[in-house]
Parts: C-alpha cells; sequence; structure tokens
C-alpha cells in the first residue's frame, strides 16, 4: 500500500470542504433561508402620524399613507397635515388627498380644513399667499365617501398632493381659479 503524500491529503480536505458548503448551501437556498418577503417597509407612514411638507418654490409635493380597509364608509380619520414655506418667496398653495385603489382608480377624499382654504373641483386651495418661512395647517381630518366600501382584508393609500406657485405667477391663469 502506497502511503498518501500532504498535497493529496489537502486536496482530499478541499474536496470534502467545498462538498459541505455547497450542501448546505444547497439547503440554505431551498429552504428560503436566503430570501425574505417584507410586507411593511420601515419608511411606511401610518394615517394619524402628524407629517409636514415643506415647500421650496413653484413645485408639486406628495405624501402618502397605508391605511387598512377596515374603516367604515362616512367615517372620519384623524391627520394633521401641515405645509411650510421655506423658500424665500411667497407662495400661492393648493391641495387635495385621494384614495388609490387598484380596481377603481382614483377617489377623491374630503379633508377637515381650517376657515382659510377654499373648495374648487378637485382641490383646496389657500386664501391668501403663504409667506416665507411660514407654515400653515391644511386640514385634521380626512372623511371617506359616504358610498366607498373597503375591503377588510386590503391595505389602501391615502395621498395628499400639494401645489406651490409662485406668488408673482398668475394662479389663475395657471390653476384656473
Amino acid at each position: 500500500m502506497r502511503k498518501l503524500s500532504k498535497l493529496t491529503y489537502g486536496f482530499i480536505f478541499a474536496i470534502v470542504a467545498l462538498t459541505i458548503l455547497l450542501g448546505v448551501s444547497l439547503y440554505l437556498g431551498l429552504s428560503g433561508w436566503f430570501f425574505g418577503n417584507t410586507t411593511k417597509l420601515e419608511s411606511d407612514l401610518q394615517l394619524g402620524q402628524t407629517v409636514n411638507i415643506s415647500l421650496t418654490g413653484s413645485e408639486a409635493k406628495a405624501v402618502s399613507f397605508t391605511f387598512p380597509g377596515s374603516y367604515l364608509p362616512g367615517q372620519q380619520l384623524e391627520q394633521f397635515v401641515n405645509i411650510s414655506n421655506i423658500s424665500d418667496k411667497d407662495l400661492h398653495v393648493r391641495a387635495k388627498a385621494v384614495i388609490f385603489d387598484h380596481s377603481e382608480g382614483q377617489m377623491l377624499v374630503e379633508v377637515g380644513v381650517s376657515g382659510h382654504w377654499t373648495e374648487n373641483g378637485d382641490y383646496y386651495y389657500f386664501d391668501e399667499p403663504l409667506l416665507k418661512s411660514n407654515k400653515i395647517a391644511l386640514g385634521s381630518y380626512v372623511k371617506l365617501g359616504e358610498d366607498k366600501y373597503f375591503n377588510s382584508k386590503k391595505s389602501y393609500i391615502i395621498t395628499f398632493i400639494v401645489e406651490a406657485l409662485d406668488k408673482e405667477l398668475d394662479r389663475e391663469t395657471i390653476w384656473g381659479y
């Protein structure tokens, strides 16, 4: 019988170690250990959290919240949305809230606005220009439609869309109000 050399022992050890690693990798891959399914993102905003939207000039910004479909039609949901003007100019501001459902598309939502907002069409318009470095409250709640029923097994997205125009621009020509 011939004696094995040190080099042969090294090759045998490498083959056994690689075979074990391959087996462990296959087992973990097939069992799903390498894969994960995340249903809740860390950046996901829940309805009810106060949010501040900062405007830097003539632009549009949106913020979205998820909520479960277990709410009843016509129910008021507390939601505070503030708008800040961090630009160096005064701005005209308008906003709206919509719920998106993949089967029905976009549905408008009533927003509990203060007395300085005027509803016209799909939007709420702030009555006077938002002065630079000032902050206003858009609303304190949203009210779901009286005739809209939601599936309690689904989650829905409500989005607040805020648009701003420089005070020097003619908002009636651009926005029609």
